[in-house]
C-alpha cells in the first residue's frame, strides 16, 4: 500500500496523459492532481484503519501474552510475533540457540492457543 501511495504522490507532481488499457487519454493538470489527490487520501484513509487494526491486535495478544504462566513462553510470543525479530534475534535475546527458541515458540503458541 505505500508504494502505491508513493506512486500517487510522484505522478500528483506531474501532468500529461493517463494510461487506460493501453489508450491514452489526456487531461489537464488540474483535473490529473485532482483525481490523485483523492486517491492519495483514500490510501491514507486505509493505511490508517489497517495501523489501527494492528493496535487493536496487539492489544489483545498483550492481553493474553500476560496471563501465560511461563516468562520464557511470554517473552518469545512477544519478541518474535509482537516486536517483529527473527527467531535467531529472539534467541539472543533470550540468550539460548535459535533451535531451543523454536521449541519454545513451539510450547508457548500451544499456551497461548489455550488461553
Amino acid at each position: 500500500m505505500m508504494l502505491e501511495l508513493e506512486a500517487l504522490r510522484y505522478h500528483a507532481s506531474g501532468a500529461g496523459a493517463i494510461r487506460y488499457d493501453k489508450d491514452k487519454v489526456q487531461t489537464s493538470p488540474g483535473d490529473f492532481l485532482s483525481m490523485v489527490m483523492s486517491d492519495i487520501v483514500e490510501i491514507d484513509g486505509r493505511i490508517k484503519q489497517t495501523r489501527e487494526e494492528v493496535d487493536l491486535l496487539k492489544t489483545e495478544a498483550y492481553s493474553v501474552i500476560r496471563r501465560m504462566e511461563r516468562p520464557e513462553h511470554r517473552a518469545v510470543i512477544e519478541l518474535y510475533y509482537l516486536n517483529g525479530l527473527s527467531m535467531a534475534g529472539a534467541a539472543l535475546q533470550m540468550n539460548m540457540s535459535e533451535r531451543s527458541a523454536y521449541y519454545l515458540r513451539e510450547d508457548a503458541i500451544r499456551e497461548f492457543e489455550k488461553i
